[in-house]
């Protein structure tokens, strides 16, 4: 139940239209790969169904798609594309729980990376 009220609260954030802003952009991009470390992070654990790591994954990069295609700064260009290739890898291998690991990983950093860019 968790896990859908964070995905309403990132549907909100990203779903309100498409940001012109750096700083929003930023933030949206951030929201998307928190989002997706956190569903990295119960698959790593075993902790969820392949079904719904992939389901949730797919989800989230449909919402990124937009977004990166508005998206002018290069570097925060580089970072939701590292997003969306990072949940396209866990949205194929679902249940391979060390392949979640280091997705989660890589998507904290992105976040992290994308975080510093929303000023």
């Amino acid at each position: 139940m968790c896990r859908l009220a964070v995905l309403g609260v990132v549907l909100l954030a990203v779903g309100c239209g498409v940001p012109h802003e750096l700083s929003k952009q930023a933030e949206d991009v951030h929201s998307v790969a928190a989002e997706g470390a956190l569903l990295a992070h119960d698959a790593s654990e075993g902790s969820t169904t392949s079904t719904f790591t992939a389901e949730h994954a797919e989800a989230l990069r449909k919402l990124l798609s937009p977004l990166r295609a508005a998206v002018e700064d290069e570097r925060l260009a580089e970072i939701a594309d590292d997003v969306d290739r990072t949940l396209g890898d866990l949205a194929r291998a679902p249940d391979d729980e060390r392949r979640a690991a280091a997705a989660e990983r890589r998507l904290d950093r992105l976040a992290a990376d994308a975080e510093e860019l929303s000023g």
